[in-house]
C-alpha cells in the first residue's frame, strides 16, 4: 500500500484552510439547485461577440506576438493604455512602471503578501472581510488581527486603537486590507474621510495598504469615490484591480498599481510562479479598451446588475421576518444578511441545500469567529425566478426556526 505524501506536507499546507465559497459552489452544481453563493459574474453579460471579433483580428495579424511567452510585467502597451485610463477614471497619477499585469487580483494579493508579509508579522482585516486576502496573508504566517465596520466600512477609530495596542505590544505590524468599495461581503462603501484617514495611519505607523478593488466599476449611483491610491503621498498604498466583473473572468486579466519598486519586487517574485500573464488575453483587452468598449460594458454592467440588486432587496422585503436586517448596496454584487443573534447561518445552510438552495454562511469572512449568524447573498449570477425562489425558501426556514426559538424559550 502506497505510503502518500502526507508526511512530507510543510505546516503551511497543513494549516491552510479550503475556500468556502469554492467548497460551496461544489455542492450547487446541480441544474435544480438555486445557487445565490457564488460572486460570479453572469455570462449573459459577457461581451462574447466582440471578444470574438477582436480575438480574430489578433490572431490574424500578429499571432507571433499573441501565442507567445510576453514580459513578467505585463504588455507594455497595455500598461500604458492601464495608466491612462486610471488616471482618467480614478485621479491616480501613475506611468506603465507603477503597473503590473497580473492573473487576477487573487495572484496581485499574493504577490503582495509574498513580498511584505514574515512570520509574525500582524496585518489588519476587516470584520468581517473576503477572505481571500485573509488566507493570502496567513500563507506566509500573518496573524490578522479584526477592524470592525458599520455600514459605512473599516471604522478609522477602532484602526487606529488597535494598531496602536499592536505596535505597543512590540509586534512588527506590516499591512492594513481594505475593500473600499461596494466590499465584500458586506456592500459597504468607505466615505472620502475614512479613505484619507487610513492611508495617513499607514503613514504614521509605517505600514502598507492593500487596496483591493473588484467592484469598484460596478457602481449603480453616480461615480465611485476617489479610490485610497489617489490620497497615497508615500508610495504605501497598493491598489488591485480587476477586469473579472466588469469585462469577463476566464481571460484571468487584473492589474496592480503600486510605487515601483514594490512593482519590481512583486515581478521577481511572479517570475518564479508562472513567469508572465496569457498574452492573447492582454491583446484581446488592449483593443477592447483602445476601442472605447470597456466603458461601454462597464455602463452596461451597472445597469444589469442594479436590476437584480433591486430584485433581490424587493423580495427580502416580501419574505423575510422583520427580526432579520441586510444592507441595501449601491453596487458591487452582495447582500449581506444578520439573523437574529440565536440563529446560526451554517445550520440554515444545510436545510437549504436540502431545499435545492445555497448561499455562504458569514462566519469564513471573520477572523476572530463571529459572524455565526450571518451569510451572504450574491445576486449577480441568478436570474429573476432564482432570486425570488431563494428567498422564499429562505424566508420560510428562518420564520421555523424563529418559532421554533420561541417555543423552546416558554
Amino acid at each position: 500500500m502506497a505510503k502518500g505524501l502526507s508526511r512530507l506536507y510543510t505546516q503551511r499546507a497543513k494549516e491552510v484552510q479550503a475556500s468556502a465559497i469554492r467548497e460551496i459552489c461544489k455542492l450547487v452544481t446541480k441544474k435544480e439547485i438555486h445557487s445565490m453563493a457564488g460572486g460570479w459574474p453572469d455570462p449573459k453579460i459577457f461581451p462574447a461577440e466582440e471578444i470574438r471579433e477582436i480575438a480574430f483580428k489578433v490572431l490574424t495579424d500578429y499571432p507571433e506576438l499573441a501565442l507567445q511567452y510576453g514580459p513578467s510585467e505585463g504588455l507594455p502597451a497595455l500598461r500604458e493604455e492601464l495608466a491612462r485610463w486610471t488616471a482618467s477614471r480614478d485621479g491616480i497619477s501613475c506611468t506603465p512602471d507603477n503597473i503590473l499585469i497580473t492573473h487576477g487580483s487573487a495572484q496581485g494579493m499574493e504577490l503582495a503578501a509574498k513580498v511584505l508579509i514574515e512570520p509574525g508579522d500582524v496585518a489588519f482585516v476587516g470584520l468581517p472581510t473576503y477572505f481571500g486576502g485573509t488566507g493570502a496573508c496567513q500563507t506566509f504566517g500573518a496573524e490578522l488581527v479584526g477592524i470592525p465596520l458599520d455600514d459605512e466600512g473599516m471604522i478609522p477609530e477602532a484602526l487606529a486603537e488597535r494598531i496602536e495596542e499592536i505596535h505597543s505590544a512590540g509586534k512588527r505590524t506590516k499591512l492594513i486590507y481594505v475593500i473600499p468599495d461596494f466590499q465584500n461581503p458586506t456592500g459597504a462603501t468607505l466615505p472620502v474621510e475614512r479613505r484619507m484617514r487610513i492611508v495617513e495611519l499607514a503613514n504614521e505607523y509605517d505600514l502598507a495598504v492593500v487596496e483591493d478593488n473588484p467592484y469598484r466599476n460596478l457602481c449603480f449611483a453616480g461615480e465611485p469615490l476617489p479610490p485610497l491610491k489617489a490620497y497615497d503621498t508615500e508610495g504605501r498604498v497598493i491598489c488591485l484591480r480587476s477586469f473579472s466583473k466588469i469585462f469577463c473572468p476566464g481571460l484571468r486579466l487584473a492589474f496592480t498599481i503600486a510605487e515601483e519598486d514594490m512593482i519590481r519586487r512583486m515581478v521577481i517574485a511572479r517570475q518564479f510562479e508562472d513567469c508572465c500573464s496569457n498574452m492573447l488575453g492582454q491583446y484581446i483587452l488592449l483593443e477592447f479598451i483602445s476601442q472605447g468598449l470597456l466603458d461601454e460594458q462597464i455602463k452596461k454592467n451597472c445597469q444589469y446588475y442594479k436590476e437584480k440588486r433591486d430584485i433581490l432587496l424587493a423580495s427580502l422585503e416580501r419574505h423575510f421576518p422583520k427580526t432579520v436586517q441586510w444592507n441595501r448596496p449601491d453596487g458591487g454584487f452582495f447582500i449581506f444578511v444578520h439573523l437574529p443573534d440565536n440563529l446560526d447561518s451554517e445550520e440554515l445552510l444545510c436545510d437549504a441545500v436540502d431545499r435545492n438552495v445555497a448561499f455562504v454562511a458569514g462566519a469564513p469572512f471573520y477572523v476572530d469567529g463571529r459572524g455565526r449568524n450571518t451569510f451572504r447573498l450574491s445576486y449577480a449570477q441568478s436570474d429573476k425566478h432564482t432570486i425570488e425562489k431563494a428567498v422564499a425558501v429562505l424566508g420560510h426556514l428562518i420564520k421555523e426556526r424563529t418559532a421554533e426559538e420561541r417555543e423552546e424559550k416558554k
